[in-house]
């Protein structure tokens, strides 16, 4: 048997690579309506705006970019017909950020297929061991936000 370091390192190895694999498969959903997996997050971020909209530093805050990045993303779904702006009410030099009827519907869409492409990786595996497998990522997810892991050189 393996020591517990090299159990540690064949896990985050695991999840690497199950990562990447989930990555490949949800790209291949979004890419099949026209869109990236970050065109895809930019959409939810605008969803989770709400029917008042977004504002674009929100999209930013939830893709991790900057304002700038963020403008220039809802400027090319704008140009595909994915969402809208329009001015903020509430700032007269900002805009708000709302789904089109085309980009509500596509964000369906690809979720549902995001979600048939996971149901099918895992038919065969039994419930309690994905029940098992969900519940000890969190648990190292957890450990490992909690830990001070230092690089000592």
């Amino acid at each position: 048997m393996a020591d517990r370091s090299e159990l540690a390192l064949q896990l985050a190895a695991a999840v690497a690579g199950a990562h990447a694999a989930v990555g490949r498969s949800t790209d291949r959903a979004f890419h099949s309506y026209g869109l990236s997996h970050r065109a895809h997050q930019a959409l939810c971020a605008v969803d989770e705006g709400g029917p008042g909209g977004a504002r674009p530093k929100d999209v930013a805050e939830q893709l991790g970019v900057s304002r700038a990045a963020a403008t220039t993303f809802i400027q090319r779904l704008e140009a595909k017909g994915f969402v809208e702006t329009t001015p903020d009410p509430e700032d007269d030099r900002g805009v708000r950020v709302t789904l089109t009827r085309r980009g509500l519907e596509t964000l369906l869409r690809a979720g549902q297929r995001e979600r048939r492409l996971a149901a099918r990786a895992i038919e065969g595996m039994p419930a309690s061991g994905l029940a098992r497998a969900v519940s000890l990522l969190h648990a190292f997810k957890r450990r490992l936000d909690e830990k001070q892991i230092q690089v000592v050189t």
